[in-house]
C-alpha cells in the first residue's frame, strides 16, 4: 500500500469524520418544543444568489455569495435544508439537519453548483470560559478543489519556513476544534499542506477580538489552488477575506530555441526561458496591467491583460523569433471529485503543425487539437502504468510517446497537461502534473 494512497484515505476518513460531526451538531433537540435561530452564509464558488428552505418553506432569498444573512428562529425540528439557485426551482442540495432548541447556527453553503455542500455551524459556545485577554479560533477547510491546507495565524513578519502551523493538514471538509491564543492583530497565511512555500493565501491583518469564538471558513478560487478565507464571529459580524492574487506561468516553444521573457505590470514573471520549456506558476496581483513578452530579448506583444484573483493562467508563446504568438490559457487545476479520477488535456504549441491527438492507453482522450490551441479537459481513470500518445494525421510515427518500459503514472485525483513543444529539431513532448 503506498504513502499516496494512505494519504489520500486518510485525508478522506477526516473528512467524513468531519462531515459526520457537523451532521450531527444540536440533534438533542430534535422534535422538542422552542425556537431555534439559523443564519446562511453563501461560501459557494460560483452561485451568485442562493435561495435556502426548510421543507417547501423558503427561509432565505437571494444570498450573495460572501454574503451573511440576518438571523432568523423557528420551531426547534430536524428539517429538509433545500439550497437552490437564487429565484429558481430546481433544487441543488438536500439534507436532513437536526437544529435543537434554543440553539444558533451558521449554515454554511459552500462547494461547486455541481457538487454543493451545507454545514450547520453551531455558534452556542460560552465566552466565560476564555481566559482573560485571549480569543478563540477554530478553521474549517470548506473546499472541494484544494487539498489538505496548513493554516498560519502569525506575526506579520514571522517566517514560515521557521514557523509552526497554527492548523496542519487540514482536510478538505475538515473542522479544527478551537484553539485559545492572545487576542490581537494576526496575519494569516494559507499554504499547501507541508509546503511553507506553496502561498494559498496571505492576509495582512485580521483581528481577533477578546473573549470572541471565531471560525475562519477557506473557500476555493476559481482555478483551484489559492483560496478565499472569511472570518466569522460567533453569533457576530462576518468578514470577507479575498484573495488579491492570480497565478501566472510561462510556456516557451519558440523555434530555433528561442528564449522567452514576460513582465506583469512591475512583475517580471520570467527572465529567460529557452525553448523548449514550461515555467513555474507567480503570484502577481490581480486585476488589468500591461503585459510584455518577449522573445530573445525583443517584445512581441505588448498589451493590457485581465488576470482575475484565484484563477490560474498559462501564456504559451510559440511560433518564430520573427513572428511570435501568444495563447492566453485560463487553467482549470481543481481536482477530480473522484479519488480513482484524473483530469487530462493536451496543449498544441508547433507552429504550423497538423492537428494533434492525444492518447492514453491508445484511447483518445483529446482530439484535432490544432496549432495554437489547448483541448478541454478529459477524465480518465487513474493509473500507474499509462502510455501517452500524441500523433498526427500527417505523420507516420508519433510526435511523442512513452513506451512499456518507461509509462506514466496517471495518480489518482490529479491534473494533467501533455504539453506539445518546438525549439528542438523535432518537437518536444512534456507531461506535466499539475496537482
Amino acid at each position: 500500500m503506498t504513502s499516496a494512497f494512505l494519504t489520500r484515505r486518510l485525508a478522506l476518513l477526516a473528512t467524513v469524520a468531519s462531515a459526520l460531526v457537523l451532521a450531527a451538531c444540536g440533534s438533542s433537540g430534535s422534535g422538542s418544543s422552542g425556537q431555534t435561530t439559523i443564519r446562511t452564509l453563501n461560501a459557494t464558488n460560483d452561485l451568485a444568489t442562493i435561495d435556502l428552505y426548510t421543507g417547501d418553506t423558503k427561509q432565505f432569498s437571494a444570498v450573495a455569495i460572501d454574503a451573511v444573512t440576518p438571523a432568523t428562529s423557528f420551531e426547534a425540528n430536524t428539517y429538509t435544508l433545500n439550497v437552490k439557485a437564487g429565484g429558481d426551482g430546481a433544487t441543488l442540495l438536500t439534507g436532513s439537519y437536526s437544529l435543537s432548541k434554543d440553539a444558533h447556527y451558521t449554515a454554511v453553503v459552500w462547494g461547486r453548483q455541481t457538487s454543493l455542500r451545507l454545514s450547520t455551524l453551531p455558534e452556542d459556545e460560552d465566552s466565560t470560559t476564555i481566559a482573560s485577554g485571549n480569543t478563540r479560533v477554530r478553521m474549517f477547510n470548506a473546499t472541494t478543489d484544494t487539498g489538505a491546507l496548513d493554516v498560519y495565524i502569525t506575526a506579520a513578519t514571522a517566517d514560515l519556513g521557521e514557523t509552526a502551523a497554527t492548523q496542519s493538514a487540514l482536510a478538505s471538509g475538515g473542522l479544527s476544534g478551537f484553539r485559545e491564543i492572545s487576542a490581537g492583530t494576526y496575519r494569516l497565511r494559507i499554504t499547501g499542506a507541508g509546503d511553507p512555500n506553496d502561498l494559498r493565501l496571505d492576509i495582512a491583518s485580521i483581528v481577533l477580538a477578546s473573549a470572541k469564538f471565531n471560525t475562519i471558513v477557506l473557500t476555493a478560487g476559481s482555478g483551484g489552488v489559492l483560496v478565499n478565507g472569511t472570518l466569522v464571529e460567533q453569533q457576530g459580524p462576518v468578514t470577507a477575506m479575498k484573495n488579491t492574487k492570480a497565478r501566472v506561468r510561462v510556456v516557451a516553444s519558440v523555434d530555433s530555441a528561442g528564449n522567452v521573457s514576460s513582465s506583469f505590470g512591475a512583475t517580471t514573471l520570467v527572465g529567460s526561458l529557452r525553448s523548449p520549456s514550461v515555467g513555474p506558476y507567480a503570484l502577481v496581483d490581480a486585476g488589468s496591467n500591461t503585459l510584455t513578452m518577449r522573445i530573445n530579448g525583443n517584445p512581441y506583444s505588448t498589451g493590457s491583460r485581465t488576470f482575475a484573483a484565484g484563477a490560474d493562467y498559462t501564456l504559451l508563446s510559440y511560433g518564430t523569433a520573427a513572428s511570435g504568438q501568444l495563447l492566453v490559457l485560463t487553467d482549470d487545476n481543481r481536482l477530480p471529485s473522484a479519488t480513482t479520477r484524473v483530469k487530462v488535456r493536451l496543449v498544441n504549441g508547433i507552429f504550423g503543425s497538423d492537428p494533434l491527438t492525444l492518447s492514453v492507453d491508445y484511447l483518445a482522450l483529446a482530439s484535432n487539437v490544432t496549432a495554437g490551441s489547448a483541448s478541454i479537459y478529459a477524465t480518465a481513470n487513474s493509473n500507474s502504468s499509462v502510455q501517452l500518445q500524441v500523433t498526427s494525421a500527417t505523420a507516420s510515427d508519433p510526435l511523442y510517446q512513452t513506451t512499456s518500459t518507461t509509462p506514466f503514472n496517471l495518480v489518482g485525483q490529479g491534473v494533467y497537461t501533455v504539453f506539445m513543444l518546438s525549439g528542438n529539431s523535432t518537437p518536444t513532448g512534456i507531461p506535466r502534473r499539475e496537482r
